[in-house]
């Protein structure tokens, strides 16, 4: 005869099995018709910002200090923002440099771009900020919600 341990075995690992592949299949059923985006790293943003240019048909919003913001972005005029994070700024070349300066001084990582990136990979925005991942979510009429980044480490004041 054999312990009871061994006889409730195959069924405990029959069980955890089915779980997995159910897990597995809601997974891949959840990412065919994901409405996430994402950052994609870009130098070509972060000279952007390091030049104080500013885009056309882009809006800006920031999060954070208005002195030092954690984050910057800008998003194409084609899309709405849905999110109480981030405060509407409306920028000239003096009033971002002064931003870009401070948040390279007073963050103790440096800040740079990235492209937001729609569920297809379009272009839609872009970023700036010492923090390099934030969820992105595009939903129906072009809603756009970005999560404000957490507070970088701070090496001291402006």
């Amino acid at each position: 005869m054999l312990p009871n341990t061994l006889r409730k075995g195959p069924k405990k690992n029959h069980r955890f099995s089915a779980a997995l592949v159910i897990g597995v299949l809601l997974m891949l059923c959840s990412c065919t018709t994901s409405n996430y985006g994402k950052l994609q790293r870009s130098p070509e943003i972060t000279k952007i910002f390091d030049d104080h240019r500013i885009l056309s048909e882009h809006s800006y919003y920031y999060s954070g200090l208005q002195g030092v913001p954690d984050a910057i972005i800008g998003l194409h005029t084609s899309y709405t923002l849905k999110s109480k994070q981030w405060q509407a700024v409306d920028f000239d070349s003096q009033l971002l440099k002064t931003w870009v300066n401070r948040m390279t001084y007073v963050h103790l990582v440096s800040p740079r771009g990235a492209w937001i990136l729609d569920p297809e990979g379009h272009r839609i925005g872009v970023w700036y900020s010492a923090r390099h991942q934030t969820t992105v979510r595009v939903e129906k009429d072009n809603h756009v919600f970005i999560a404000a980044p957490v507070p970088p480490e701070l090496r001291g004041a402006p």
